[in-house]
């Protein structure tokens, strides 16, 4: 007899009897997005903080905002009755969900980039639980995305806030089901946050000291806390680095101090600018447009 056209239908029945342990997971806190091809390699890896920041740092985690309202919206199973009155189990209802934040205007535009574009989410929970799936059992990735849709400002009678809504709706429902995998880390995962765009200015500029000032492009708030190591100060030449040069300050103010006496710099022109928050020191930071003077 032929193997084609024939499904097996026997299953693999498991036990039944439950654990003493109950993972009674909290409420969506926030997102993490990912790309569709991103994944953790396993768990060892996937407990580690350095991994999560890192990987922001590099632009392949993309934490969404903290929620402060969340409604689950959950399909009901999908079934046929037949007209003699059977029931047939056609597909398990998706699992969805929209979550409510606050954001400044000036972030929402970059926010809704994100708006229906094939992707992956892990679920941090209030409770600090990473929330995605494994399907062989050692690597960790998110939940496969059907719809992800981040609304405009919302609307306000005068006795709520005007919040953002983002909706999304989980792709496959064995993920969840079937293929779950969580993580407990000892550190704070609902800390995780974006790279913040950032802005570089030359205040000043002489042969013996350059001093650069940093802020926030949103809000234009001083960026401090910064060491020589995040910066970069270019020659006309677009390759050739300047820093770290002789002595390094940082004002406190978003002002940073750049000496060079042995030797001054050199007569040319040069850009100023942040290095990208994977290859800088602190991380965290997105550079700008560089900034650009001239020694004469």
């Amino acid at each position: 007899m032929s193997d084609y056209n024939v499904k097996n239908c026997v299953a693999s029945l498991s036990n039944t009897g439950l654990s003493n342990c109950k993972d009674e997971l909290g409420p969506t806190g926030k997102l993490l997005w990912t790309s569709d091809t991103y994944e953790i390699a396993d768990y060892a890896t996937s407990i580690l903080e350095a991994t999560w920041v890192d990987d922001i740092d590099a632009k392949n985690i993309y934490p969404m905002p903290y929620a402060e309202e969340v409604e689950t919206n959950i399909e009901d199973n999908v079934v046929q009755e037949t007209a003699k009155g059977a029931r047939i189990f056609v597909r398990e209802g998706k699992i969805a969900e929209t979550l409510k934040f606050r954001v400044a205007l000036c972030d929402l535009p970059k926010l809704r980039t994100f708006n229906n574009v094939s992707g992956r989410v892990f679920t941090v929970t209030e409770d600090g639980a990473i929330w995605g799936t494994s399907p062989d059992g050692t690597k960790f990735k998110g939940f496969a995305l059907s719809d992800f849709h981040i609304s405009a400002m919302g609307g306000t009678d005068g006795s709520t806030a005007r919040m953002v809504e983002l909706s999304y709706q989980m792709k496959y429902t064995d993920e969840l089901a079937d293929h779950p995998a969580v993580v407990w880390p000892t550190w704070t995962a609902l800390d995780l946050s974006g790279l913040v765009d950032c802005t570089v200015t030359v205040d000043s500029s002489a042969a013996g000291s350059v001093v650069l000032s940093v802020a926030r492009d949103c809000d234009g708030e001083a960026v401090d806390g910064l060491v020589v190591g995040d910066f970069t100060i270019l020659a006309s030449d677009g390759t050739t680095q300047m820093l770290p040069g002789d002595s390094f300050a940082d004002n406190a103010d978003g002002t940073y101090t750049f000496g060079f006496t042995t030797p001054v710099l050199p007569n040319d022109t040069y850009t100023a600018n942040l290095k990208t928050a994977a290859a800088g020191t602190t991380g965290g930071y997105a550079p700008g447009t560089a900034d650009s003077f001239t020694i004469s």
